[in-house]
């Protein structure tokens, strides 16, 4: 490899570590774009007739900032100062289903107290609105009366009153179920994270020799100001971190850049 002169081709993941125990706590590996960004502050020196005569430099500052082209779990629990947690949590469902011979049933358990885990049912009317115009039906937590429905979340069995919802009718409700999955806290009393960071790059000499390249970062803090934005383009993930010198070693290092075959 000839580093006289070489450019670097394409950054190619950002990997962040927990700094007290080692463990990986994000992989960004879809990078649209990355800038590494280098900062010093001078003030000049004046002399007689207000030449300069020297300079001092001071505050020097490296930041990183770019955009994921997808979502990252772990990028995301870092700038929230959050941890992924794995197991069971309640959302809330949107439901359709269609009412036959007075009854009908849900897609999911609805979960919540018993005689209330639906609460409402919501019947359109004959210009298919829910809200505006549309029936409003109860539940009761013994036989349904008129404008009532009872729900056996053994058997996601919704019953109607006899004749209050025709055959065929597609109705909807929002309930609460339990889900398994993974859950991310954005807790007010919780700020980013300070990881350290292992940015791989693909370089390129002068006579076409391909080589890696890897930015280490003991310290880089996390910037909590971030948007996540959707519409006709997917959602991407936009990030941001300062590198700061590692005081627990005494080394002012901002990053160590690494060649390699």
């Amino acid at each position: 490899m000839n580093i006289d002169k070489f450019t670097i081709t394409s950054y190619d993941q950002v990997t962040g570590f927990d700094r007290a125990n080692g463990s990986l706590d994000m992989i960004l590996d879809e990078l649209s774009d990355f800038t590494l960004s280098h900062e010093e502050e001078k003030a000049d020196i004046t002399g007689r007739g207000g030449r300069i005569i020297s300079s001092l430099k001071k505050n020097k500052k490296v930041t990183g900032k770019g955009t994921n082209g997808m979502l990252s779990g772990g990028a995301l629990a870092a700038m929230l100062g959050a941890e992924i947690e794995d197991g069971k949590h309640m959302v809330r469902y949107t439901d359709t289903f269609t009412v036959t011979s007075d009854q009908g049933t849900t897609t999911e358990t609805a979960a919540g107290t018993a005689g209330n885990e639906i609460g409402t049912i919501y019947i359109r009317d004959t210009n298919n609105a829910y809200i505006s115009g549309g029936k409003k039906l109860v539940q009761t937590g013994t036989a349904p009366k008129t404008g009532e429905f009872s729900y056996d979340p053994a058997t996601k069995e919704v019953t109607f009153f006899a004749g209050d919802v025709a055959d065929g009718t597609e109705v909807i409700t929002f309930y609460n179920t339990e889900v398994e999955g993974k859950k991310i806290s954005n807790d007010a009393n919780n700020y980013s994270k300070t990881l350290q960071l292992f940015i791989d790059v693909t370089c390129q000499d002068g006579c076409d020799n391909l080589f890696h390249g890897q930015f280490i970062i003991d310290r880089a803090d996390f910037n909590g100001t971030f948007d996540l934005a959707g519409g006709s383009e997917p959602a991407t993930l936009g990030f941001e971190f300062t590198s700061m010198p590692n005081l627990c070693t005494g080394k002012s290092d901002l990053w160590d850049f690494v060649l390699f075959d």
